[in-house]
């Protein structure tokens, strides 16, 4: 068990140490540890178990050689105690923006992690967050049984080859280039490459060949394989891939996607204000796809039809008119998550495929 600080003096000091972390922005270095005992006029070793207990709790990380630096806001605390009829800890890590998916993602992972019997300890990163956040909590967890990645979270070489080494499964759910080099190292991910061409076949078929594409997500491996599926199915259709009207801005890492659809639709009506199909990336752009069509005077689907992928809370069903959409079944991608982790599989990629499915957004010509 975990020594705390018995002295009122040291919880005043506490205290006032925490008020103070609020103020400052996270991930920048702390005053080091002499200055502070100074400072708050207590000794080297009141201080250093002061700081130790701000670390255990999740709120600093040390790095060694380097300093002490202020964790991310919002980042599940430890517990001094992991129950013991636990079986171990899962580490989730994931970027903190506003979406849908990555919440009802993390849902599905805590009642998966609830049937395992293990402790899920939530870790949420911020733009301004380092990396090796996730490896600092991870070496802080004391049974760490597995570590699930979201896709968008910031991740590099570095980073991976030092959780790679943990010994633990690493899951990341998303595309991942160069898996194999990694041991411990796993990604599950749905069919990029299927929704790519399920998205333009679906325009096709209904008779478009005008049809306008925008990437209302930050490049990356998912995108790339996204647009492979699109280019099958325009050649499938003895077409060629330059007939097709590509947004060609791109929004960055942790910029709003709805914006994105929205500016990146106006960029694609301007390119070719003649287009009769619009293929969005994801859900979020198709709603801000449709205020920028309405913007310009194009009804949907009568003027411009609209194809996208996955969900947003059901919006898809309450948007005017409904949008057609390629799903995917989140539990399925948290299953074999799960089954990598608790070793009842061992591939280093697992594909889900989606499903397309046609609302009202998509009109035949």
């Amino acid at each position: 068990m975990k020594r705390t600080l018995p002295s009122t003096i040291g919880h005043k000091v506490k205290a006032g140490l925490l008020d103070r972390l609020r103020t400052l922005p996270v991930g920048s270095r702390l005053t080091p540890e002499r200055r502070l005992a100074e400072e708050y006029q207590v000794s080297r070793s009141t201080m250093s178990k002061i700081l130790t207990e701000l670390v255990n709790e999740g709120y600093l990380a040390r790095k060694v050689g380097s300093g002490t630096y202020v964790s991310p806001r919002n980042t599940e605390v430890l517990p001094s105690r992991l129950p013991s009829q636990n079986s171990g800890e899962l580490l989730v890590a994931y970027p903190d923006f506003f979406s849908y998916e990555f919440w009802h993602t993390v849902h599905e992972l805590e009642i998966a992690a609830m049937h395992a019997n293990l402790h899920l300890v939530n870790l949420r990163l911020h733009p301004e967050s380092d990396s090796e956040t996730v490896l600092n909590l991870a070496e802080n967890c004391r049974r760490l049984t597995g570590i699930v990645l979201l896709g968008g979270t910031p991740l590099g070489r570095p980073l991976l080859r030092e959780l790679d080494k943990l010994g633990v499964p690493v899951v990341l759910l998303g595309k991942l280039e160069n898996g194999g080099i990694y041991r411990n190292i796993h990604c599950v991910h749905s069919n990029h490459v299927q929704s790519g061409y399920l998205k333009v076949e679906a325009l096709l078929r209904n008779g478009h060949r005008r049809i306008g594409v925008v990437l209302n997500e930050p490049p990356s491996p998912t995108i790339q394989e996204t647009m492979r599926g699109m280019k099958e199915a325009v050649h499938s259709y003895k077409l060629r891939w330059h007939d097709l009207i590509i947004s060609e801005s791109s929004i960055r890492f942790w910029e709003d996607p709805m914006h994105g659809g929205y500016v990146l639709t106006h960029e694609v009506l301007k390119k070719s204000p003649d287009i009769t199909g619009l293929v969005v990336d994801t859900m979020l752009g198709a709603i801000g796809a449709l205020r920028a069509l309405h913007e310009c005077g194009r009804r949907c689907p009568e003027d411009v039809s609209v194809v996208t992928a996955l969900s947003h809370a059901g919006l898809e069903e309450y948007c005017v008119p409904r949008l057609s959409s390629v799903m995917i079944a989140h539990e399925n991608l948290v299953a074999a998550a799960l089954d990598l982790i608790g070793g009842r599989l061992s591939a280093r990629e697992i594909v889900i495929d989606g499903e397309l499915v046609e609302r009202e957004s998509i009109r035949r010509l």
